[in-house]
């Protein structure tokens, strides 16, 4: 419990994103609850309760009909190894796996359709500095607006959040990404001196690039990002894992193929158009960790106070 307390101010921006995109998928409302914030302080809630009587005998309980639960769920299996032993591992996984039934995993399965409900979260820690959040219900990746809204993220980091966030604002990092598969798009600072003045620096940003004109060379660059991380080489059990996850997901050979010429097709106008469709003030859902004496100092912002 302590580690996990003690770990926020290492990944606070990841917390504080997935905080933020809570309302927007059943994916990150389950991350935030399992792995997230909300996590960190059902586990320090649960280690308080366990002291009580009869507790730990409960606990255990749900923790064995949640054992049945996901030995009876469908399971999916990767073997990565040489050609030539591909049927010795086969034989081998034959032997070793008893099919589940199944009938727990279709009665209880958990709905991922995405969701867009707004959200507004302050968390409030022991900690010397702040990370600061704000998502954006979007698309997933076979949309045809995926590739723009990725592109997106790469050029506002570029051309603003980095130097206005950073080097102006003193932050250790910030920037913006498209999350796919939460279908979200997410602003974000790490180790932050600033509060609301960053949140104002994302409303700046959406501005910029609206409202200016836009050099080719930064869409250019932009694309350069995106290409580059798409035809990132990996080992072979990378690559291996990656097809392999890719087909869970759908994303199909074609379906990567025409991400990747349509991310080449951009322009600064397509930018534009999803930053207007998608970046609206009504949609954002923003979420930030501080301190108790940043809460004293900034107020509530309007968001919904949570102690760690």
């Amino acid at each position: 419990r302590v580690y996990k307390v003690q770990s926020v101010t290492q990944r606070g921006h990841l917390l504080a994103m997935t905080a933020a995109a809570s309302g927007l998928s059943r994916s990150s409302m389950l991350e935030h609850q399992l792995k997230g914030l909300a996590g960190i302080k059902r586990l320090k809630k649960l280690d308080q309760e366990l002291d009580e009587a009869g507790a730990l005998a409960k606990f255990a309980a749900e923790l064995a009909d949640l054992h049945v639960g996901l030995s009876d769920a469908p399971v999916h299996f990767l073997v990565i190894g040489e050609l030539q032993d591909s049927d010795t591992s086969a034989s081998h996984l034959r032997a070793l796996w008893n099919p589940p039934t199944g009938k727990f995993g279709v009665s209880r399965s958990i709905d991922y359709k995405t969701r867009s409900a707004v959200v507004g979260q302050l968390w409030t820690m022991n900690t010397q500095v702040n990370f600061c959040a704000r998502a954006y219900p979007t698309v997933e990746y076979a949309h045809t607006d995926a590739a723009a809204l990725t592109a997106l993220a790469v050029f506002m980091r570029n051309g603003f959040l980095h130097r206005t966030i950073r080097e102006q604002g003193g932050a250790y990092g910030g920037g913006a990404r498209h999350d796919m598969d939460a279908g979200a798009f997410q602003f974000f600072s790490y180790r932050d001196p600033r509060l609301q003045e960053t949140l104002d620096d994302f409303d700046r940003s959406i501005d910029w690039v609206l409202n200016n004109k836009h050099e080719r060379r930064l869409i250019e660059e932009a694309i350069i990002g995106v290409v580059g991380a798409l035809d990132k080489p990996a080992s072979p059990a990378g690559e291996a894992r990656k097809r392999f996850f890719d087909t869970l997901y759908g994303r199909t050979p074609e379906l990567r193929r025409l991400f990747r010429d349509k991310v080449l097709a951009l322009t600064v106008e397509d930018l534009q158009r999803v930053a207007k469709q998608y970046l609206r003030a009504d949609k954002a859902s923003p979420a930030v960790i501080t301190s108790f004496e940043g809460l004293d100092a900034h107020g509530d912002l309007g968001l919904t106070v949570h102690n760690l």
